[in-house]
């Protein structure tokens, strides 16, 4: 019997919890009350592989220029919709732009994101929560790239 990573699938209860609060958080991003959140979270919009559906989903993110970087847990499947690279819309801080996503399980790049957006976790910690998850950069589009790409859902 092999055992999994402890982040590998997040526990029910966190899953259950999200799939309440998700709508909510989805609205109030739209809403004009966004500024209560959106320094934290923003939304991401991609379309789905196999299903061609639409998902926008809420997500805590860091930014450095016109980059964000997104950790999420390799147990929720929404990323793997991301993988090999992926057009994506964000709706950050009540703006809606065009980006590209891509995914990286690489430890040593979640272990420098995390580093750097907590700096508070020591070595040990950062290195137990790096196992199992996933980080998703997007490259935000400038307003003349963005008239060349494809829109999401399109």
């Amino acid at each position: 019997m092999t055992q999994t990573p402890a982040h590998t699938t997040p526990p029910r209860r966190w899953r259950l919890l999200m799939k309440a609060v998700n709508p909510f958080m989805v609205w109030l991003l739209r809403s004009p009350l966004h500024g209560v959140v959106s320094h934290l979270y923003l939304l991401i919009t991609f379309t789905g592989r196999k299903s061609g559906r639409v998902y926008t989903t809420p997500v805590q993110y860091a930014q450095q220029g016109e980059l964000l970087s997104i950790i999420t847990s390799e147990g929720y499947p929404w990323w793997q919709n991301l993988r090999g690279g992926a057009a994506v819309q964000v709706h950050l801080r009540g703006k809606t732009s065009q980006g590209y996503a891509e995914t990286s399980t690489d430890v040593q790049t979640i272990n420098a994101l995390l580093q750097k957006s907590y700096p508070g976790l020591s070595s040990d910690q950062r290195a137990r929560v790096a196992s199992g998850m996933v980080v998703i950069t997007v490259a935000l589009q400038g307003q003349k790239e963005a008239a060349s790409y494809p829109p999401v859902g399109i």
